[in-house]
């Protein structure tokens, strides 16, 4: 599979960390005002990473969001890691939503049988349409924990059970999540590919040159396992935020998405 951007795709760079925050959390603002303003609630898909942290400190700042209408989701979590640790996701997102999205927040349970646990929350994902995915992509080209060469876009499951390979791994240390390698938990529950791309309107935040590869390969290379970042390419709507740095392995001809938004 080898597909250019859709034409409903667009890829912004900004000069710094700030201001791609800023315009990315503009576009997720509209479509959720749009979307309260049509149907009264909305349902949201939020990833939980340090490249996501200018974009969520923007958007709790936009007006006209009632958050008490939003129920909210994490796209994965740590298995074996307690709720309250640090750096449990489900934790991480709700210190940074306003208090007013905690009751619709839902969080992926960490005690239990991770089998069991897939099904629940596949289930409340499933319950209704997703208007919203908020996502960020892994040095590897994860998304989400789809880790490259055992994602399928075609995945019949909504979440499941995954092992993590040592690329996503040591990017928790490298950005200071963890103190070490042993540190890090060795497998996650993680919403799928097709989960990911249910979301009406997709907003990608990546920050960093670091991510520079990871972007390269899913913008410019093939449409496949081997860069799940790239299936994104398939989605009818989603816009890519990137700051200067994760952008510079791009040529002129995808930055030639790069558009004023309108928001």
């Amino acid at each position: 599979m080898d597909k250019i951007p859709s034409a409903a795709s667009r890829i912004h760079v900004a000069t710094s960390v700030e201001i791609a925050g800023r315009e990315a959390a503009g576009r997720a603002a509209s479509v959720i005002r749009d979307t309260l303003a049509t149907r009264g609630n909305a349902r949201v898909i939020f990833a939980s990473a340090p490249s996501q942290q200018a974009m969520l400190t923007a958007l709790v700042e936009e007006p006209g969001i009632d958050w008490s209408l939003v129920r909210s989701f994490h796209m994965d979590e740590y298995l074996n890691l307690a709720s309250d640790h640090p750096n449990s996701f489900g934790r991480w997102l709700e210190e940074r939503l306003p208090v007013a999205a905690h009751a619709g927040l839902e969080r992926i349970r960490t005690h239990g049988r991770p089998a069991a646990e897939a099904v629940r929350y596949g289930a409340l994902i499933s319950e209704a349409p997703i208007d919203l995915v908020c996502l960020g992509v892994g040095v590897n080209g994860h998304i989400a924990f789809n880790e490259p060469g055992t994602s399928d876009p075609d995945d019949p499951e909504i979440a499941r059970v995954v092992t993590l390979n040592d690329a996503s791994r040591r990017q928790q240390v490298d950005e200071k999540l963890f103190a070490t390698l042993d540190e890090v938990p060795t497998q996650a529950l993680t919403l799928t590919v097709p989960a990911l791309l249910s979301g009406r309107s997709l907003v990608c935040s990546v920050i960093g040159s670091h991510k520079a590869d990871a972007v390269a390969r899913a913008l410019q290379g093939p449409v496949d396992a081997s860069s799940p970042a790239s299936y994104l390419r398939t989605h009818p709507d989603v816009t890519w935020f990137l700051d200067d740095a994760a952008a510079t392995g791009l040529n002129r001809e995808t930055r030639r998405s790069d558009t004023s938004l309108q928001l």
